[in-house]
């Protein structure tokens, strides 16, 4: 399991607006959230939309941001199925870019995700998003295996289970009392990441998966994140109706850190379309990159990278065997 998904979705953050109404709860936090824990497990499906603004800084470069999600959970969260329109400003080695772009994404399993790039952007363009490069690859959906696929297709297509697990690793710090969200009565509270709870809730996804699960190395990624944010739970129904997280410091795997605040925002709990996979999609395979011209995959910025003695056919070599691992 990678640790990066799981934060990543966690984090869901920041915005959005709700009616306070002035009534007391009727039950205590603890209650609510136990409540809240038995109630996901009824959760089959749901719509949500997400709002949110990142920042990353690593050895290799920096990107400041936006990003919305659309998109819908179903099977209890076993698949998914989302749009993402993301910006960015990127600091890098090869020098100053902005970066955007829609990218629509169908996961039906572990083992069958779809990824369709609607459009992506650089500006200037850069080593890894050529135009000839991004046009072999845009307006077709395709099937990706997990050691052919894209390197960004690993990043967004994250383990959807935090999206029920709210109510489960936090602890509440304050009763905001009752407010409306999408026209329902929600229980409202400022709240911490508990790391304690959240260490033992990646140790049962673990298990449940059968994957091996270090808990040290868990324990001490965890003990470097930041987060508060706040939940609303539905009066009614115990479901979550809005998340809102803001994460300071969070641990990358390539030893950067990134700040995120994000919200989300659930809707149609368990009335949702079916999730299916989309027509005339093609299984990805790197040899679709290999027709282009050598200037095409081995612009400037990317022949700097390596021995300038090597030709295009050594390069060309290169670019198969890292493809290949």
């Amino acid at each position: 399991m990678r640790l990066h998904r799981l934060f990543l979705l966690l984090c869901f953050a920041l915005s959005a607006c709700s009616n306070t109404v002035s009534v007391q709860p009727e039950i205590s936090p603890e209650e609510v959230l136990r409540l809240a824990t038995r109630a996901v497990k009824t959760l089959e499906s749901a719509q949500y939309t997400v709002q949110g603004d990142f920042d990353t800084t690593s050895d290799a470069l920096t990107a400041v941001g936006t990003v919305r999600l659309d998109g819908m959970l179903a099977d209890s969260g076993e698949q998914l199925r989302f749009q993402m329109d993301l910006t960015a400003d990127v600091d890098s080695i090869s020098g100053d870019s902005s970066v955007s772009g829609t990218l629509e994404v169908v996961v039906i399993s572990e083992d069958e995700v779809y990824m369709n790039v609607h459009s992506l952007i650089s500006q200037p363009s850069t080593a890894f998003f050529r135009p000839e490069m991004i046009g072999a690859l845009a307006g077709q959906w395709w099937l990706l295996s997990e050691d052919q696929s894209p390197p960004m297709a690993d990043s967004i297509t994250p383990d959807p289970r935090l999206l029920q697990a709210q109510a489960q690793v936090v602890t509440v710090t304050r009763d905001r009392g009752i407010e409306v969200v999408n026209g329902k009565d929600a229980y409202h509270y400022d709240t911490v990441l508990d790391k304690s709870k959240l260490a033992e809730y990646l140790a049962a996804v673990a298990q449940e998966k059968g994957q091996q699960f270090d808990s040290a190395k868990t324990l001490a990624a965890i003990e470097e994140i930041e987060a508060s944010g706040q939940l609303w739970i539905d009066k009614e129904t115990y479901y979550v109706q809005k998340i809102n997280w803001v994460v300071q410091s969070m641990p990358l795997e390539n030893g950067g850190t990134a700040s995120i605040a994000f919200t989300v925002m659930f809707r149609n709990h368990n009335d949702t379309p079916a999730i299916l996979p989309p027509q005339g999609a093609k299984k990805f395979s790197p040899a679709i990159f290999y027709t282009l011209p050598s200037d095409a995959l081995f612009q400037d910025e990317m022949r700097n990278q390596y021995d300038s003695g090597l030709d295009d056919d050594a390069l060309l070599e290169i670019l198969q065997q890292i493809n290949s691992q």
